[in-house]
């Protein structure tokens, strides 16, 4: 629980760096909060959701040294591979339209991007390496980033 809570403040920290950045950079912008709040109450509860499923069915933490003992396919791991990026992602993003600046939301998605390729190249590695064919059946029924809810 507590691995959690360093999780949760961490990606507030990053936050807190990424508005500063803004009001640096683009001081006096105005975004567009009636798009930027369904985004980033989302991004935050999708994250929050990934990160208590890691911890209750996969008895472990996103955090590498503290990695998860089973392989998680419940909660919002059955409709993607990766929906703790994907929150993030959104979270960030939703921040910057926030804000309204475009040079911020192209950072935001320049860095997910970079590590986006990182999961897909190094982690799909690590955990098919510890997960064995388990995984591999979960790689290829569940998309990478992008839901696929079921009919």
């Amino acid at each position: 629980m507590l691995d959690d809570l360093a999780f949760i403040l961490g990606l507030a920290l990053l936050a807190g760096v990424e508005l500063g950045l803004v009001w640096v950079i683009e001081p006096g912008l105005r975004g567009n909060a009636w798009l930027a709040l369904p985004m980033i109450g989302g991004g935050m509860g999708l994250v929050i959701w990934s990160v208590r499923t890691l911890s209750v069915a996969g008895l472990g933490t996103p955090a590498p040294a503290v990695a998860t003992q089973k392989l998680v396919q419940s909660g919002p791991y059955r409709y993607n591979r990766n929906p703790m990026t994907l929150g993030a992602s959104l979270f960030y993003l939703g921040l910057a339209v926030w804000a309204g600046s475009w040079l911020v939301f192209g950072l935001v998605l320049l860095i997910f991007t970079a590590l986006l390729t990182y999961i897909y190249v190094y982690e799909s590695r690590e955990l098919a390496a510890r997960f064995g064919v388990k995984y591999s059946v979960y790689r290829c029924s569940t998309p990478f980033l992008f839901p696929r809810f079921p009919a």
